[in-house]
């Protein structure tokens, strides 16, 4: 009788072991490495999980149509989407990736302004996110002006001299507050060099509104 007490606990005891172990098999059976698929599989499934919103998931997939399907004439509408569907996401680095690498690799006379054109979108939609980082907005200037110099009859133009504006504006205002950091240690030399950097033309022509400034950044002399 001890025994089969014994038993029976020992039983319990392996029975939620067993169905864990159950759950895992489960999970890893739904998990197995999907490879070696016809293109049209992994065009599917971008668009599929696009439209799910699982943009990791699309991003995935692509990797592997790229990779066993080089040479697919699905692979530059895949790219183009993606890269839509992450700028609608707020995703601007990605968007921006996508735009870029499709202009080295499918860029035409018939699309290099307009795939210029929304990578340049990324780049405004993420101003915001930047309005502090030198590098990233001296960047999207010389894409601006490179834009200007190479697409001038674009129909785009408008929109893009637009975002010149912007972004000189932005590239002005944060010369002028870092030359007033400058000011405020007493660097003079330091200061000069920025106030030379701001476009005093526009400037004036525009009379731009100050951004808002977080409290925490006034802080930090901001």
């Amino acid at each position: 009788m001890e025994l089969k007490l014994s038993v029976i606990k020992f039983l319990k005891l392996l029975l939620p072991v067993f169905f864990i172990y159950f759950f895992l098999a489960c999970s890893n059976k739904n998990k197995e490495v999907i490879y070696n698929q016809p293109a049209n599989f992994w065009y599917d499934g971008i668009f599929k999980n696009i439209r799910l919103g699982n943009l990791e998931t699309a991003d995935s997939y692509f990797s592997s149509l790229q990779s066993e399907h080089l040479n697919s004439p699905l692979l530059p509408e895949a790219m183009l989407a993606l890269g839509q569907a992450h700028l609608s996401n707020e995703e601007y680095i990605l968007s921006d990736f996508y735009f870029k690498e499709y202009l080295k690799r499918y860029g035409n006379p018939s699309n290099m302004d307009y795939i210029s054109y929304l990578r340049l979108k990324s780049h405004l939609y993420a101003f915001k996110n930047n309005s502090k980082d030198q590098q990233f907005m001296s960047e999207t200037i010389l894409l601006i002006q490179d834009f200007i110099e190479k697409y001038p009859n674009s129909r785009y133009m408008l929109f893009v001299r637009d975002m010149e504006v912007k972004f000189v504006l932005g590239q002005n205002e944060l010369n002028i507050a870092i030359a007033r950091v400058y000011q405020k240690n007493g660097r003079k030399e330091a200061e000069q060099m920025y106030r030379d950097r701001i476009d005093s033309e526009l400037q004036q022509a525009t009379n731009p509104k100050p951004s808002k400034i977080p409290w925490y950044m006034m802080l930090l002399n901001w």
